[in-house]
């Protein structure tokens, strides 16, 4: 797979071939052409990251810092080398790679970040649970784009508002945004 744009523009990364379904490069284009203005400095989280192509295309488009974060031990060993691989520029901002459950690393309380990114296992997305523990990590102004697949339908609840919805082949991006609280 290749990086869409910034400074790692047309780079290659790995992907594991045995069970990993990374976002396809077109919907990767769309939504960070939907995010233009949103992903230079901002603190990035790609949660159930896989082999990282969305958190490495949001570090190449100028993210202050990125953080991804993978389960699977032989995912996490292909996303740690694809940073490591085309770390080296000084215009990059940080990168972290945790190997951990996304629940597990919800908890311990990390954050804010303006913008993350989760792309479960398509039979394993639980929406509402990962709703209700990923508020605390979002900054009040962040976005939660969320991948699944395109057909299903999708309850919110308060404190969430679904912004948008956008579907690529058999993919679904959902855009959320908390609910500011009353004043």
């Amino acid at each position: 797979m290749r990086i869409n744009s910034g400074i790692l523009r047309g780079r290659v990364f790995k992907v594991p071939k045995d069970g990993l379904r990374p976002t396809m490069e077109r919907a990767r284009e769309a939504v960070f052409s939907s995010l233009a203005a949103r992903v230079p400095g901002a603190r990035v989280l790609d949660l159930f990251a896989g082999a990282g192509s969305m958190g490495l295309e949001a570090w190449s488009r100028g993210a202050a810092s990125v953080t991804a974060v993978e389960k699977a031990s032989k995912h996490w060993k292909t996303l740690h080398e694809n940073f490591q691989t085309l770390e080296g520029d000084p215009d990059l901002g940080n990168w972290q790679a945790v190997q951990a459950d996304v629940y597990e690393f919800l908890k311990r309380g990390a954050g804010p970040f303006d913008l993350i990114f989760a792309d479960p296992p398509y039979d394993e997305g639980d929406l509402p649970k990962l709703l209700e523990q990923i508020g605390p990590a979002l900054a009040p102004d962040g976005l939660l784009i969320f991948e699944t697949r395109a057909y299903g339908a999708v309850a919110v609840s308060e404190p969430w508002n679904l912004l948008k919805e956008k579907k690529y082949g058999g993919t679904r991006m959902l855009y959320f945004q908390k609910t500011a609280p009353p004043r």
